[in-house]
C-alpha cells in the first residue's frame, strides 16, 4: 500500500472577508471530481466561467443544465478561479511571516493524472489548448473572453481543418464601476478615463466640466493584464486617445478582476473606480453570492457588492464608457469530425450535441432552455457559429 504524504497549506482568500482555509493534498485521494477517460473537459477564463457553470450545472431557480441528462459522460468546466465566490487565492503573511503573494492553484483535469497549475485567463485558456498535443486530449475545449490571435490559429494549423473554430455564445459589457456613495460623477466618458488612467486628471473637479465636483483625489484601478477585462478597457483607451496606447500612470492599482471589494475594501472607496463586467455585476445583485464566513448550510442573506456602474451624464458632456465584450467556446476543428458519440447509443459527437451541428438538430447552447440559463448568469444569450475566426478578423 503506498504510503501517502499529506501536505497543508494555509490560504487567505481576497473577497468579501479575510478567511484561512486549510487545504489538503494526499496522494492521489482527490477531494473534487476527476474527469474520467470519456469525460469533456474545459478550461477558461474568469469573466465568462459562470455562464458556462449555469449552462452545464443549472441555476439556483430549478433550471436544469447539460449535465442533468448525462447517463455516462459529463461535461465538466473547470473554473478560472479556486473559489465558488471568483476570489483569487493569497498565502497568508501571519502564517508565513512574508509578504503575502498571489499561489497557483491546482486542478487534476483527469482522473488518475497529477495536479496542473489551473487556467486563470481566456488567454491561458486558449495557449492550453494548443500546448496540449498529446493524444488522448486532456482538454477539449476552452471558455474564453477573447478570440484567438492570428498566431494561435497559425500555430493551430494550416491544413484548414485544425483550426480553432470558435462559438459565440452571449454578450456581456465592460463598464467603470464606483462605490455606490462614490465622489465620482454620474458618468465619465472614454476621453475622461484616458485624463485619469494616465495620471492627468487626478481629481475629480479636474474632469472637464466638473469643476464644482469633490477635490478628493481619484484612484483609479485596473485588472491583471492578462485578463480580458484589462484587454477591452485599454483597447478602448488607446482608441479614445488617437490609436496611441495609454501608458498607465503610476497611481493606478492592480486589483482583482470582477471583484467588488477591489471598490469596497479600497484605502478610498468613494473615490475608486473600476473596470467592471456588467454580466458579474448582474451576477452579485441576483444574490448568487452569500458569504464564506458562515458553515454549511451557509448563510440565508446573501451579500451586496456596494458597487454600482457608472452610466449617466458626463459633466463634458459625451457617452459614458461601455465597451462590448464576448463569451466564446473554442475547441479543435478535427474533433468535430470524431465518429465517437458523447454517449453510448447516441448519434452525435460532443461537439456535435453541445456546440455546433451545421447539418443537424440544434446544439445544446442553441437551445432555448440554454439561453434561460444564461440569461441567468448575468450575460445576454447570443448564439452565433463563428467557425475560423481570430481576433483580426
Amino acid at each position: 500500500m503506498r504510503k501517502r504524504k499529506t501536505r497543508i497549506l494555509r490560504l487567505g482568500l481576497v473577497g468579501a472577508a479575510a478567511v484561512t482555509l486549510p487545504v489538503v493534498w494526499a496522494g492521489q485521494a482527490f477531494a473534487d471530481y476527476a474527469p474520467q477517460p470519456n469525460d469533456i473537459v474545459g478550461v477558461g477564463g474568469d469573466t465568462p466561467q459562470f455562464a458556462v457553470d449555469f449552462a452545464l450545472n443549472g441555476d439556483t431557480g430549478g433550471d436544469l443544465g447539460f449535465d442533468s441528462t448525462a447517463t455516462v459522460n459529463r461535461v465538466v468546466d473547470f473554473d478560472a478561479t479556486a473559489d465558488g465566490n471568483a476570489r483569487s487565492a493569497y498565502t497568508n503573511s501571519v502564517t508565513t511571516g512574508a509578504a503575502s503573494v498571489a499561489l497557483n492553484p491546482t486542478d487534476v483535469l483527469r482522473a488518475g493524472d497529477v495536479p496542473v497549475q489551473r487556467v486563470q485567463s481566456s488567454g491561458a485558456a486558449i495557449s492550453a489548448l494548443l500546448a496540449d498535443t498529446a493524444s488522448p486530449e486532456t482538454i477539449n475545449y476552452v471558455f474564453s473572453a477573447s478570440l484567438p490571435t492570428a498566431a494561435q490559429q497559425t500555430a493551430a494549423g494550416t491544413d484548414g481543418w485544425t483550426y480553432l473554430h470558435v462559438v459565440q455564445i452571449g454578450i456581456d459589457s465592460v463598464q467603470v464601476a464606483a462605490d455606490t456613495t462614490t465622489n465620482a460623477p454620474a458618468g465619465l466618458s472614454a476621453a475622461d478615463l484616458v485624463g485619469i488612467y494616465k495620471g492627468t486628471y487626478t481629481t475629480w473637479n479636474a474632469i472637464p466640466g466638473n469643476s464644482s465636483g469633490s477635490t478628493a483625489t481619484i484612484l483609479p484601478e485596473i485588472p491583471p493584464s492578462g485578463s480580458s477585462i484589462f484587454k477591452t478597457f485599454t483597447a478602448a483607451l488607446k482608441a479614445a486617445n488617437g490609436g496611441t496606447a495609454v501608458t498607465l500612470g503610476s497611481d493606478v492599482k492592480t486589483v482583482e478582476q470582477n471583484d467588488p471589494t477591489a471598490i469596497t475594501a479600497s484605502s478610498s472607496p468613494a473615490n475608486a473606480i473600476v473596470p467592471f463586467s456588467q454580466a458579474r455585476l448582474n451576477l452579485w445583485n441576483d444574490g448568487y453570492f452569500h458569504t464564506p464566513a458562515t458553515v454549511f448550510p451557509g448563510s440565508a442573506t446573501p451579500l451586496t457588492p456596494g458597487v454600482s456602474l457608472l452610466g449617466g451624464a458626463v459633466p463634458g458632456g459625451g457617452t459614458s464608457y461601455t465597451s462590448a465584450i464576448t463569451d466564446y467556446i473554442i475547441y479543435r476543428q478535427s474533433d468535430a469530425a470524431d465518429a465517437t458519440p458523447l454517449e453510448p447509443g447516441g448519434t452525435r459527437n460532443w461537439v456535435k450535441s453541445l456546440f455546433s451541428d451545421p447539418s443537424g438538430p440544434a446544439p445544446f447552447f442553441d437551445l432555448g432552455p440554454t439561453q434561460t440559463l444564461l440569461t441567468a448568469s448575468g450575460i445576454t444569450p447570443a448564439y452565433v457559429d463563428l467557425g475560423n475566426v481570430n481576433a483580426t478578423g
